[in-house]
């Protein structure tokens, strides 16, 4: 049984680090961050992981009933619209300014809509959502989302820590963000024309 949960964990890692979706929503966000840029991982992968959970509660409930290519359409277009509004959000935002509380939700609220749409976590998820024990499933599931939140979590403390060895200069540092907010605009969009 151990070893289902830390096959769940890795698999959440993985899922974490190897998108570029993932990667665009979170640089805007940790770029040039003196501190905190873990927490900004963390609440992210919070939202993500109770996404994750209730899209794949939902995959094992209904199943049976629904045609897959349909909700994968449907989970595509609406992880693009969620990739598009990061990056305007992105845009928009200004750094050190703002509400913290008020910031904060909106992090979670993003990784939770990435998290309930992402189509290719329901695929790492599907074959345990169809087979084994309900704990197997549930250890499964619950490694899948701790380890895919300490992997955005370790992810943005990461590109925070590299902007500040490389002492990316303020100038710099106000680009990249613009950059990753414009091509997650632009990876969003794409998905979701994509997926029509």
């Amino acid at each position: 049984m151990p070893l289902i949960a830390l096959a769940g964990v890795g698999s959440g890692a993985l899922h974490a680090l190897a998108g570029p979706d993932h990667l665009l929503s979170l640089a805007p966000l940790s770029v040039g961050r003196r501190q905190g840029a873990w927490r900004v991982g963390l609440l992210w992968g919070l939202g993500h992981g109770l996404g994750t959970l209730v899209a794949a509660g939902l995959l094992m409930v209904v199943l049976s009933a629904v045609h897959l290519e349909f909700v994968d359409q449907w989970a595509e277009r609406i992880a693009g619209l969620a990739l598009l509004s990061m990056g305007v959000w992105g845009l928009k935002r200004r750094v050190g300014t703002g509400d913290d509380a008020r910031q904060s939700r909106g992090v979670v609220a993003v990784g939770l809509v990435h998290g309930l749409t992402g189509a290719s976590a329901l695929l790492l998820l599907l074959p345990v959502t169809v087979s084994g024990t309900g704990a197997e499933q549930a250890l499964f599931l619950g490694g899948f989302s701790v380890g895919s939140t300490l992997a955005m979590s370790a992810l943005t403390a990461g590109i925070a820590a590299f902007s500040r060895a490389r002492r990316v200069s303020a100038k710099v540092a106000t680009h990249v963000p613009r950059v990753a907010s414009t091509l997650s605009i632009v990876l969003g969009g794409a998905w979701m024309a994509g997926s029509f």
